[in-house]
């Protein structure tokens, strides 16, 4: 009863202190989804294709392992180099028009 009771202890303790650690991903991730639709009808030449590739790709990987930062630095770099203006992962709720945001298809 008391090794149970002891057991249950230390796995709660356990599983509490990995939900704490566990990583955020959903800024970086919806950040690498934003990207995709800025993206869309932009013209790009090879070179600049391979360089947002492999950006691209290493965000992915730095977002997954939980590493924002990382990300999203990566993220604002594949966006200089297209054109686009660098985000800061934070929606402003505050300055897009609710009008913008009905415009928008729903995946």
């Amino acid at each position: 009863m008391i090794n149970s009771r002891f057991l249950k202890v230390v796995l709660f303790i356990v599983f509490l202190g990995a939900s704490f650690q566990q990583p955020s991903m959903a800024g970086c991730s919806s950040e690498i989804r934003v990207l995709g639709d800025d993206l869309s009808g932009i013209k790009l030449s090879p070179q600049q294709n391979q360089l947002l590739a492999d950006r691209i790709f290493r965000a992915k990987r730095h977002c997954f392992r939980g590493q924002e930062k990382k990300a999203m630095a990566l993220i604002n770099a594949a966006r200089a180099l297209v054109g686009l203006q660098p985000t800061t992962g934070e929606f402003d709720w505050e300055n897009i028009p609710i009008e913008d945001l009905n415009s928008r298809p729903i995946n």
